[in-house]
């Protein structure tokens, strides 16, 4: 397994030094970093030059879903640079109301990535869990999609808010979980109390058991709100390690 840095949780820092930054995180020891949907307004062939500068890995690359949809879309020059082991994208939404068009947006960006070469993988918050007949949302999306085309990028501390148990929901859906966000928090329905990796109340080290048994190489750490994202990265790191140890 390797460690990732999702560089949403630096969002402030590289937009206003993209460059600059990116030196810093090197200098943290990930095996390699997550895109945010934001490339610093560099060329594929240049980031991934800088890239390959800083000796990081490019342990994924999030996108906007309008532009994985698009086959011919300039995000897979991206992801082919970068030699991105996948695509991804995200919504916020209300996924009982919109669940017909949700389901096939995502099938329809499975299908352009994989014309690309790519495998896409869906990441969720915590109203993919919301029930449907019975059903969490996100369950009925693996149910109904290509599982060929379609997968997931889990993030733990959601699917915990969710309402289900992360190491027991990765073992379920192990063919269609291809990454893994490793987020903790301390009050689950507050976002603004991420947290450190061990701090809060989610199963990390569960978690992480987890996703060894079940094959996924990239653990990607993320934590949205932090006073200092260096100090925390460096902190939640250690613990990480450790846990992969």
């Amino acid at each position: 397994m390797k460690a990732g840095l999702q560089l949403y949780n630096f969002r402030k820092e590289l937009k206003n030094d993209f460059q600059g930054t990116m030196r810093e995180i090197a200098k943290l020891g990930f095996d390699g970093v997550e895109f945010a949907t934001f490339y610093g307004d560099m060329e594929p062939a240049e980031i991934a030059a800088f890239l390959k500068e800083l000796k990081l890995e490019c342990a994924g690359t999030m996108f906007k879903p309008e532009e994985i949809r698009d086959p011919a879309s300039k995000v897979y020059d991206y992801a082919r640079a970068l030699k991105s082991p996948g695509v991804t994208h995200s919504i916020m939404t209300d996924f009982v109301a919109g669940y017909d068009a949700i389901k096939a947006d995502i099938a329809a960006a499975g299908k352009a990535a994989w014309q690309n070469g790519f495998v896409f993988a869906y990441h969720n918050h915590w109203r993919e869990f919301e029930l449907i007949d019975g059903v969490p949302a996100m369950e009925k999306i693996l149910a109904e999609t290509d599982p060929v085309t379609v997968k997931m990028e889990a993030d733990i501390c959601w699917i915990n808010r969710g309402g289900l148990n992360p190491p027991a929901f990765l073992r379920k859906y192990r063919s269609r979980i291809n990454q893994l966000h490793v987020k903790d928090i301390s009050v689950p329905d507050d976002t603004a109390t991420t947290t450190e990796l061990g701090k809060g109340v989610v199963d990390v080290k569960g978690s992480v058991e987890a996703a060894r048994e079940i094959g996924i190489e990239w653990l990607i750490y993320e934590q949205d709100n932090s006073a200092d994202p260096f100090k925390s990265a460096a902190e939640s790191l250690k613990t990480l390690r450790a846990l992969m140890a």
